[in-house]
This record gives structure tokens, C-alpha cells and sequence, in this order.
């Protein structure tokens, strides 16, 4: 348990606001000497260019799809890639609620310029976890939850610099902030309470906290100011860092949502409470599940250099795993985008050849012997295991040729795990009740679920199904393959301006309005 210093409340439903109460009279007081001009692009939250909400969708219009979009930022703290999986704190945190809530976890990565608060208010997101600070103002436009986290501000420099870790040694010091961080405006004020003559320097614009870490270990910048927990883990694996003074009170994180979703907020606020409290004394209590996650990306040395492995993080290496030329060749020898198969193989197998399911399903594509022809014997090898299963992906791809690309995709993820009865049950259902059974959202995603109910599966052809595993399937694999679009190439000769690690860059779009990149010539 790690002991809370706090100069407000305790109860840590009202942390948040006491800091906002608290920052809003320091900045009254006039304690600002100067002033550093942002644009709207490079703040995470300031000014959005839709304050309110324009949607009504509420914890039961979620439950109906059957799917919770998480906004956050691409980072080795909040959201990654790693070894073709997603990772990261609020990933995971966000995750295991969703999961409390049988509801499919989707990520939505914001393009630049865009806000985090315009994105939840126009519905293109339904939860902000981004390690985000509840600034003064922003419950005008959001609703934030209980803590998340508990934060403290640090200074960091590079390991050769003589500057001890005392409030005295920044005077002539240069800090830098991750663009539109509004720390800013604490150090202005200690700047005029301790009478200590120091500089403040915004980043550049996409720069997160972990890049301006990186430039501080090349001694390419002097100092930087960034939450504790980032930069202890950022020295296991950066090892020109010192860490120097504290800068601040211990300061809650929150997640986000819209002003008009109190049954998220408070379905929120019941997980988090059952995970991270404050006692009386103000100690933070967490649970187990929430200490394993917490200390898998700040506390253990291990999995955190694990994370930052560049052979295992497509955002740094443009890899996504060991077979990627062999996905890549065989895929696209049949017209399919190896991308979307390495989504698959990942949801199947976790790239590991040798797995075998309950039902005798084998290898990386997880193909049973009795479909796989003369590759029944050496599933277990990759080459052999991508022949058979990229022959029965192909076959069902064709047949819902006449789909658009979004939907003819996710009809064969879900035949692919289903079956052809199965899902062929779920479309007949929905004629008889009226939906379209061409349409995934709002007809398939409906009613392969209710496979599971008696007064509908007692009617079909083929009985019982937890057709619910279905449209997890699928839709986990298309959030993937989304964010597999944004990192990787589908052709080896097409350079793909990727974000950079901590770059806002992103996408919410499907993957219908994804451009090809290129079209060169069909890989032999």
C-alpha cells in the first residue's frame, strides 16, 4: 500500500473536484508570470469543437450493441500493440469492465487535430482512458469518473547532469511539457512562490510524455516534468535518466464520459471503487487484479522491457510477428489481405503453431484435420496450417462477394467461427424479425446471441449456439486488423506514415473508407 499525501478531501469521489477548486484559486491569484500560447490541436482537452453531446447512448443503448468504444491515445501506458495483441493500462482496466458488462472492448485512436471530448460528445466513442488529469472546467463538457490512478508530477534529467534533486537546482533549468499539458500553469506557480527563475517549454505537437522521456535520455533535451509512475518505468529501459524532484500533490487520474451517460458513469464508478480506494488514513488500497495490471506496466522491470521490445511492437519495428513474410505470401497469393489474417491468426492462436484446442482444431489458423485435406497431418507446421485455412477463409470470403467490404469481412470471421448452420440460423432469425440479413449491426450482431435462448434456438435447424463468442470474435479481430492498418504496410514497397510511439495519429473509420496504400502487382 503506498501512503496519499493530499491537500483536499480524501473521499475519492470528490478528489477530482477539490483539485480542479484548488487549481482554479491558484490561477485567480494571479500565480502565471508568463503565458504559453497552444493551439487547439495540441491540447488533449481545451476548448473542444463539440462541448456537448449530440448523442443519447447510454449504458443500455451500449448493452444493446453489444459493444463499448474506448478513446485513448496511443502509448506504451494507456494503448499498444504488442506481439499482435493490444495491451496497455487503461486497455486492460477498460477491458476487464467491459467484460463485468458482456460487452466487447473496441479502441478508437483519434486522428490529428482531433479532441478527445468532440470524439465521446459526437458518439464516435463511448469512454476516455487517456491517464488524463480532471482539469479546471472540464466537467462543462464531461462527466469524469473516480479515480483511475493516483499521480505525481517528477522532474527528469539526463543521468550525467549535475543538478541535484532539490527545488535549488532549477534555477536556469529548462523544462519541457508534452504540448497542452496543463502542468504548465503549476509550474508557473512555483515558479513565483519559491521566487526559482526556471524556463517552461512546450514539446512538439504529437509529442506525448514517454517521446520527450526518449529525447532526455539522448541529452537532447535538459529536463522534463512527467507523472512519477511513467518515469520510473521509462528507467528500465532508459538508462540516461535521473529522476529529480517531486513537483506536485499526488493528483487523480479519471476516465471521461459524456454528461448525459449517468448509468456508465456510475456502472464506472462501481468497478473502479471495487478496485482502487482511498481509506480514512489515505492510503490507497487496490485489488488484486488491479495491482497485477498496475504493476505490469509501471512496477515490474521484466514486462516492461518486454513491452518495449522493438521486435514485438509493430509501432517501432513494423513487424507484427515471426511469420509475417509467410502470412503475407500466402494471403495475398488468394487475394486476401494478410493483415486481416494476421488479426485472425492472432484472435486463433496467438501466433503460436503448436496450439491445439478442446475440439482438436489445430495450429496457428486452429484448422480441424477433418477440413484440412491433405495438410490433416502437418497442421502443427505454419506453411502447411496457412494452406488449409486460407483455402476454407477464401472459399467463405467468395460467397458473400456481394456484400459491402465491411460486412462481407465480418460474415466470414463469423462463419469462420461459427459455421456455415449456425450462422445461416442467425440470418433466417433475423428475416422473421424484420431485420436485414445482409447487415451485420443491428440484425447478425442481434441475433446470434439469442442462439442461446430457448424460444429462439428451440426453432432453428441446428439448436443451441453461444453465438455471443461469435460477435466478440468478430468484432475483437476488426479492431485489430484496424489498428494493424494504421501500423503496417499490406505491401512490403509501400512506405505507410505510421504514428509514431505517443503520436495522436490514428483511426476510428472503417475499414471501408481505409485506403489501399497501393495497388502494385498481385505478390507471386
Amino acid at each position: 500500500m503506498e501512503k496519499l499525501r493530499l491537500k483536499y478531501p480524501t473521499d475519492p469521489g470528490r478528489t477530482a473536484r477539490a483539485f480542479m477548486l484548488l487549481a482554479a484559486l491558484c490561477l485567480a491569484a494571479g500565480g502565471c508570470q508568463e503565458r504559453i500560447e497552444y493551439s487547439r490541436s495540441d491540447l488533449p482537452v481545451d476548448e473542444p469543437l463539440t462541448p456537448h453531446p449530440l448523442v443519447e447512448q447510454d449504458l443500455a443503448e451500449i448493452a444493446d450493441a453489444g459493444v463499448i468504444r474506448l478513446l485513448t491515445r496511443y502509448n506504451s501506458s494507456s494503448y499498444f500493440i504488442h506481439r499482435g495483441g493490444q495491451a496497455g493500462f487503461d486497455y486492460e482496466l477498460a477491458w476487464r469492465f467491459a467484460r463485468e458488462h458482456g460487452l466487447t472492448l473496441e479502441v478508437v485512436i483519434p486522428e490529428p487535430g482531433e479532441d478527445l471530448v468532440s470524439l465521446l460528445n459526437t458518439g464516435q466513442g463511448d469512454l476516455v482512458g487517456a491517464d488524463l488529469v480532471p482539469t479546471p472546467g472540464l466537467e462543462r463538457w464531461v462527466s469524469t469518473t473516480r479515480p483511475t490512478n493516483f499521480v505525481r508530477k517528477i522532474l527528469v534529467m539526463p543521468a550525467d547532469s549535475r543538478r541535484a534533486a532539490d527545488f535549488g537546482s532549477m534555477t536556469g533549468l529548462k523544462i519541457t511539457l508534452p504540448a497542452g499539458d496543463p502542468f504548465r500553469d503549476e509550474l508557473q506557480t512555483l515558479k513565483k512562490t519559491m521566487n526559482i527563475q526556471f524556463f517552461v517549454n512546450k514539446g512538439r505537437p504529437g509529442d506525448q510524455a514517454e517521446d520527450l522521456l526518449a529525447l532526455v535520455n539522448r541529452n537532447e533535451l535538459e529536463a522534463v516534468a512527467v507523472n512519477d509512475n511513467l518515469a520510473r518505468s521509462a528507467r528500465t529501459y532508459l538508462p540516461n535518466l535521473k529522476l529529480g524532484v517531486h513537483l506536485g500533490e499526488l493528483q487523480p487520474t479519471a476516465w471521461l464520459v459524456r454528461n448525459n451517460s449517468p448509468e456508465l458513469r456510475s456502472a464506472l464508478n462501481k468497478f473502479l471503487k471495487s478496485h482502487l480506494n482511498v481509506n480514512d488514513t489515505g492510503r490507497i488500497r487496490r485489488s488484486r487484479m488491479y495491482g497485477t495490471i498496475y504493476d505490469r506496466y509501471f512496477e515490474n522491470p521484466l514486462s516492461i522491457k518486454r513491452f518495449q521490445d522493438p521486435a514485438h511492437r509493430p509501432d517501432k519495428s513494423g513487424i507484427i510477428s515471426a511469420y509475417d513474410d509467410l502470412i503475407r505470401r500466402k494471403a495475398e497469393g488468394v487475394g486476401l489481405d494478410w493483415r486481416m489474417v494476421a488479426a485472425l491468426i492472432y484472435q486463433e492462436s496467438e501466433f503460436y503453431p503448436e496450439a491445439r484446442s478442446n475440439a482438436d482444431a489445430r495450429g496457428l489458423m486452429q484448422v480441424l484435420p477433418r477440413f484440412a485435406g491433405v495438410q490433416a497431418d502437418s497442421l502443427f507446421l505454419p506453411e502447411p496450417n496457412l494452406r488449409a485455412g486460407l483455402r476454407m477463409l477464401k472459399r467463405t470470403f467468395n460467397t458473400y462477394a456481394y456484400l459491402d467490404s465491411l460486412d462481407r469481412w465480418r460474415f466470414t470471421l463469423a462463419e469462420y467461427h461459427a459455421g456455415h448452420g449456425h450462422l445461416t440460423d442467425a440470418r433466417r432469425m433475423a428475416i422473421e424479425m424484420g431485420r436485414d440479413p445482409n447487415i451485420w449491426d443491428g440484425s447478425l450482431n442481434v441475433t446470434l446471441p439469442r442462439l442461446m435462448e430457448r424460444k429462439y434456438f428451440s426453432k432453428t435447424r441446428h439448436g443451441f449456439y453461444g453465438g455471443g463468442k461469435t460477435v466478440d470474435y468478430v468484432e475483437e479481430i476488426m479492431n485489430r486488423y484496424r489498428m494493424y492498418t494504421r501500423l503496417v504496410a499490406r505491401y512490403p514497397e509501400v512506405k505507410i506514415d505510421k504514428f509514431p510511439l505517443g503520436s495522436t495519429s490514428g483511426t476510428h473509420h472503417d475499414i471501408s473508407a481505409i485506403p489501399d496504400l497501393a495497388r502494385p502487382p498481385a505478390p507471386k
